[in-house]
């Protein structure tokens, strides 16, 4: 029964604040409130309500701890309030509450604690009198949101208030809500009660004075071309384009117009390619280009169709596939995948072995003899040992092979090398011959 009553009286409110809201957007009359900002002080009770089980209105105002200040959380705000019709007030609040939250008032805070809570909110107020009178009853609808230790909650502020008027534009309004919840970041509803002092703003709108319009006086024109002489650039000489001559047409004032002989678009020259760069500084005017190439376009050195500035292999033709360089040949790649198999070390050592060095010699010839070709180097290992060892091992057997074409005077930044330890394994680290395979260089050619 209680619960009924109570979701009637938030049906009601909201209705009304729907109600407002149409007429506000629908007329617009002398006698409005004014803009005018207030400075208010709060009193905010989280715990009555969650005191019971059912926490209704009509049962919350049967508490007799309600209306005590003691039991409230002191806080401060300032709002501002617009007129939107004679009877319809419109204000945004932003409050500081200095909040003592009781247990379990707050999702998953189980013991209250207290903290500095900031509101906002967004109110309609619907008044019983015009806005001329002295006293003044209204009902209050809404909408807010604060952030509650941590987490933001939406509520719905529905209540009723006084507001007193003094003179014109200064206010006492005092204030009563029941804030609704409606997000999941409080478990209760709670009473919010506020008094602020308001005064109009200081930008709000005031009646200017119309004056009679003075006859124009037309001002001084020396040559006679239409610009006055305080807006003619050429005051002396009569002009079409900012008051000076425009010998070629173009739109540009001779004085600005870089070819003033010449008809064009591009600072009064003309530019044939439409490349942004005038024929007279463009050495491919037929061709568009770029600043940077003087209006050439950029060059593509190994004519493959790629530019320099895209091609990877800039003086080698290539395939867009391969970022411009040419695809590696297969005789070439298979000879690097046998030279690595075939590359040794002793046990638990970087050292290479002597059998290792006809293979490793074979693909330092075919790097000598293609100076645009890289080789990546990289080592596994086997699971015996640990993970950090296998790790170093296979490190520095990677950096073995990469200092032996260096020593053999391949260029340092042709040659890349990485140790993958164990993890990386291509065959079953239970038997010996998947350790065996496991133990492995591995080479890679590129351009």
């Amino acid at each position: 029964m209680q619960s009924n009553i109570s979701m009637k009286l938030t049906q009601k409110l909201t209705f009304l604040a729907l109600l407002s809201s149409t007429f506000a957007f629908s007329q617009v009359k002398l006698g409005v409130k004014p803009q005018i900002f207030s400075f208010n002080i709060s009193l905010s009770d989280y715990s009555f309500p969650g005191q019971i089980k059912d926490s209704s209105l009509s049962v919350a105002l049967k508490q007799k701890e309600w209306y005590k200040p003691g039991e409230k959380s002191f806080g401060l705000g300032i709002s501002f309030w617009k007129g939107l019709t004679q009877k319809v007030d419109f204000s945004a609040n932003l409050t500081g509450t200095f909040s003592n939250f009781p247990a379990l008032f707050v999702k998953n805070d189980s013991i209250g604690k207290a903290k500095f809570t900031p509101q906002l909110d967004a109110l309609l107020h619907l008044k019983a009198f015009s806005e001329k009178s002295k006293v003044n009853p209204f009902l209050t609808a809404g909408v807010g949101a604060g952030y509650f230790i941590d987490q933001i909650a939406v509520y719905a502020p529905l209540g009723a208030g006084l507001q007193f008027r003094f003179k014109e534009g200064a206010y006492l309004i005092a204030q009563a809500q029941w804030r609704k919840k409606i997000t999941s970041g409080i478990n209760n509803d709670y009473l919010f009660y506020s008094v602020g002092f308001a005064q109009q703003s200081p930008f709000a709108s005031k009646k200017v004075e119309v004056k009679e319009p003075e006859k124009p006086v037309m001002p001084p024109d020396a040559d006679a071309d239409g610009f006055e002489d305080t807006k003619d650039e050429c005051p002396t000489v009569a002009g079409t384009i900012i008051g000076c001559p425009d010998s070629d047409g173009d739109g540009i004032a001779d004085k600005n117009d870089k070819c003033p002989t010449e008809k064009g678009t591009l600072n009064g020259c003309p530019d044939t390619d439409n490349d942004g760069i005038a024929d007279k500084d463009d050495k491919c005017k037929d061709e568009a280009g770029v600043a940077r190439y003087q209006g050439c376009p950029i060059p593509d050195s190994d004519k493959d169709g790629i530019n320099d500035e895209e091609d990877k292999c800039p003086d080698i033709a290539g395939v867009t596939a391969n970022n411009g360089c040419p695809e590696v040949k297969v005789e070439e790649k298979e000879k690097v995948e046998r030279a690595a198999k075939n590359i040794y070390f002793n046990f638990a050592s970087d050292v290479i072995l002597k059998k290792s060095f006809t293979s490793l010699d074979e693909v330092l010839k075919l790097l000598q003899n293609n100076p645009n070709l890289n080789l990546s180097i990289s080592a596994h290992a086997d699971s015996r040992g640990t993970t950090e060892r296998n790790m170093m091992w296979s490190e520095r057997r990677a950096k073995a092979v990469a200092d032996y074409f260096i020593n053999n005077g391949i260029a340092e930044k042709r040659l890349t090398y990485k140790g993958y330890g164990d993890t990386l394994p291509v065959a079953d680290n239970k038997t010996e011959k998947g350790r065996s395979l496991n133990r492995r260089v591995e080479m890679t050619l590129s351009y």
